[in-house]
């Protein structure tokens, strides 16, 4: 039964790898292309005195779906905002409490927040945008897709709070 469980673990890490390596390069992808667009109706509108119109909406897009995958990535390197003093004085069995109790109403919004992103896609399928006429539930899309991700780095990173309360506790 261990060896079993071990070659899930094994399995899921490798998932969780690539994954990880996927978001970070298109995070890394849609970055760069929000660069350039943004540099392209730059030199349009400044070099050549012409408005390029579609390079707006596509930076735009490029900008959603980046913030909300990078939000995992950056769940995954814990950069989000904590309040960690806690963690010095407390015994491990209350801040395991404390991790608990703080992350059910967590993904009690982020589910919510998923589950209402679907109704947001729904409104996109009947849309389309100003400029290039794309269906707006591919910019909508980004929701589920990247609050999914966040949910899943954020779940790793409960389970290595569980297993390890105290990381950042200095020995006095």
């Amino acid at each position: 039964m261990s060896g079993t469980t071990d070659s899930a673990f094994r399995l899921a890490r490798a998932i969780v790898g690539v994954l990880r390596k996927a978001v970070a390069a298109l995070v890394v992808v849609f970055f760069g292309y929000m660069a350039i667009a943004v540099l392209v109706q730059i030199a349009g509108r400044y070099v050549f005195n012409y408005s390029i119109d579609w390079t707006a909406e596509t930076a735009t897009f490029a900008q959603i779906w980046m913030i909300f995958l990078a939000g995992g990535l950056a769940m995954r390197e814990r950069l989000h905002v904590s309040v960690d003093a806690l963690n010095q004085v407390l015994p491990e069995p209350v801040l395991r409490g404390l991790t608990i109790a703080i992350a059910l109403p967590c993904l009690w919004f982020l589910g919510q927040a998923i589950v209402g992103s679907f109704a947001l896609i729904e409104i996109g399928r009947i849309q389309s945008s100003p400029v290039l006429q794309v269906p707006m539930w591919i910019p909508y899309l980004s929701l589920p897709v990247g609050l999914s991700y966040f949910g899943l780095e954020f779940l790793l990173v409960l389970a290595e709070r569980w297993r390890n309360p105290t990381p950042e506790r200095t020995v006095a």
